[in-house]
């Protein structure tokens, strides 16, 4: 995969989130065995194959790419200043400039609706190894909910490629009115429109 490439997961400090289930959607337990208080769900869908659209699709979501094609909006996109890259300290960025996630990034999510949460959040992990790529992000201070979310890119064995949307949630419901089957059937859509965006017939 082209672009800047580390083969480790890396990870951000924790402070600076307002809930404390920090790094559980790394689990796959967590879908069965949630936070208390949190809802869970986890979504997977097949965005192509090969090695081409692996790169692709990595590219574009290491620029938050899943989340402005499912219609949010991303913006302040701030990069920790000591980041880890392959190359040493600082920020990373594409040929064109454009800020490549790394961990300690902050940016201000919008969504398309109210009742489906944004805010602030703060990238807690990168995942990079071979045939695997992608991020954690928590929720910040000043969001409406408590939430984090795992987006993973995989190249498997049989040349497929998959997109893993996991995710944790909690709080948001109370604000609009809503019960817990409410609000597990809400992040399961979000989720799966999210695992969706980074399909070919979606690109740019």
């Amino acid at each position: 995969m082209t672009g800047p490439r580390r083969r480790t997961a890396v990870h951000a400090p924790d402070a600076g989130l307002n809930y404390t289930a920090i790094g559980a959607t790394a689990s796959r337990d967590i879908v069965a065995f949630p936070p208390p208080g949190f809802t869970a769900a986890e979504c997977r869908h097949r965005v192509g194959s090969g090695a081409r659209r692996f790169d692709l699709a990595g590219r574009a979501l290491m620029t938050w790419g899943a989340l402005r094609a499912a219609g949010f909006e991303v913006e302040d996109v701030r990069a920790e200043p000591k980041a880890v890259s392959p190359h040493g300290t600082g920020p990373l960025f594409l040929e064109d400039g454009t800020p490549w996630i790394t961990p300690g990034m902050t940016a201000t999510i919008t969504a398309p609706r109210a009742d489906e949460g944004c805010g602030p959040v703060k990238v807690l992990s990168v995942i990079d190894e071979p045939g695997r790529i992608g991020y954690i992000y928590g929720s910040r201070p000043g969001h409406p909910s408590c939430e984090e979310r795992l987006l993973l890119l995989e190249h498997t064995e049989d040349d497929a490629v998959w997109l893993t949307v996991r995710s944790i949630r909690q709080g948001a419901g109370r604000a609009f009115g809503l019960g817990t089957r409410a609000v597990e059937t809400r992040q399961k859509r979000l989720d799966e429109r999210l695992v969706k965006a980074l399909h070919p017939s979606n690109a740019a």
